[in-house]
């Protein structure tokens, strides 16, 4: 796992879009807000959840939610 600041000095480096990915959950992802990402890669948040729909929704959600605060 990188630092938020590493994270967020590739973003501003590199032309190319950055995704994040690897152990990323709810509960973790809005402390990626302001990094500059492009986005988010999950397996195991959706897949090893026993609410596959639910959890893929409550993802969706929280990345709109970002969205809309980054958008402000």
């Amino acid at each position: 796992m990188i630092s938020y600041e590493r994270l967020t000095e590739v973003c501003k480096a590199v032309s190319v879009p950055v995704v994040a990915i690897g152990g990323i959950t709810k509960d973790n992802m809005d402390s990626l807000f302001g990094s500059g990402i492009s986005g988010i890669a999950v397996v195991s948040a959706i897949f090893a959840q026993p609410d596959i729909r639910g959890a893929a929704n409550l993802l969706k959600q929280k990345l709109l939610h970002m969205e809309q605060r980054k958008g402000r």
